[in-house]
C-alpha cells in the first residue's frame, strides 16, 4: 500500500544514493494521500505500478504510472469459490 509516498520515496532516494540506476515502485494498493502523487512523480521512479483495487482518480494518474487491472483475478477467485476448487491453485 502506498499512501503518502513518504517511506518508498525516501528508499528509492537511498537506493539512488547507493548507486541503482533505476527504481521501480509497486503496491496493490493506491491510496495516494497528499502529497503522494508529487513525490511519486518527482522522477526518483521510472515507473510506479499498482492495481485498481482502490481506484485512481484522473487526476492523481501521472507519466510514470501504471495501473493493472484485478478483475481477472477476483472473477476467478469468485468462480472458484461457487464452484468449490481449489483457490490455492491460483497462486501456484
Amino acid at each position: 500500500m502506498i499512501d503518502t509516498a513518504g517511506t518508498i520515496t525516501n528508499a528509492a532516494s537511498m537506493l539512488h544514493k547507493e548507486g541503482a540506476h533505476s527504481v521501480i515502485a509497486c503496491t496493490s494498493h493506491a491510496v495516494f494521500s497528499p502529497p503522494a502523487i508529487e513525490r511519486l512523480s518527482s522522477g526518483v521512479f521510472q515507473e510506479v505500478i499498482v492495481t485498481n483495487s482502490i481506484p485512481v482518480e484522473e487526476h492523481n494518474q501521472f507519466p510514470e504510472l501504471t495501473i493493472l487491472s484485478v478483475a481477472n483475478l477476483l472473477g476467478e477467485t469468485i468462480w472458484r469459490v461457487y464452484n468449490a476448487t481449489s483457490v490455492q491453485a491460483l497462486r501456484d
